[in-house]
């Protein structure tokens, strides 16, 4: 009896992850054979006659099936329309500010798109030097969202401060290649484009 009874829980839980398997996705209807037309030659395809079927007949999953499928289709939009990335050379007008507080010294880089496409991973680096020409350790900043063009963005660099500090300088890159920065007098402030 034993032997019977492990033999019947292996089958049913190998159907159930062979359903799971082949029909794994949940947006797939079963078609019945009242689904499927009468007679069906080489040339014709049974596919448009069952998504006809299955429009017209109530799913029984309900309206939370439906509303789940409306929902995905908007942001399916907005990441077709979303430009496609940059690769190679990025440009960007930039705008540095840097200040002490305390033992930090906080830089702050305003940047602004211009390129055609999206930056992926915009990367701020600085570099510190000391009035010898030596480096000294510096700071990294990476913007984590696609920088759109046109889109202002600020990222903020803290570094430890050093007394050796005499000049810096900033360094920028991206996912797919470098980045061409030309420095401007003046940038609106994130939102206010």
């Amino acid at each position: 009896m034993k032997r019977l009874e492990i033999i019947l829980l292996a089958l049913f839980v190998g159907i159930g992850l062979l359903a799971i398997g082949c029909g794994g996705s949940g947006d797939t209807k079963e078609t019945t054979s009242q689904d499927q037309p009468a007679e069906s030659t080489p040339g014709e395809a049974s596919k448009p006659a069952t998504k006809q079927a299955a429009a017209t007949e109530p799913s029984e999953a309900g309206a939370d099936d439906q509303g789940a499928a409306e929902s995905k289709r908007p942001a399916r939009r907005r990441r077709a329309s979303r430009p496609p990335p940059v690769r190679g050379v990025a440009r960007v007008q930039i705008l540095t500010e840097t200040r002490v507080e305390g033992n930090e010294v906080i830089s702050m880089v305003r940047a602004r798109n211009v390129s055609k496409g999206s930056i992926t991973r915009f990367t701020a680096s600085e570099y510190w030097y000391d009035d010898q020409g030596n480096a000294t350790p510096g700071g990294s900043r990476t913007h984590r969202k696609p920088f759109l063009p046109g889109e202002v963005i600020e990222l903020e660099l803290r570094t430890r401060k050093n007394e050796k500090f005499y000049q810096n300088q900033f360094e920028f890159s991206h996912a797919n290649g470098d980045v061409r920065a030309t420095v401007v007098k003046s940038l609106p402030k994130p939102g206010e484009e």
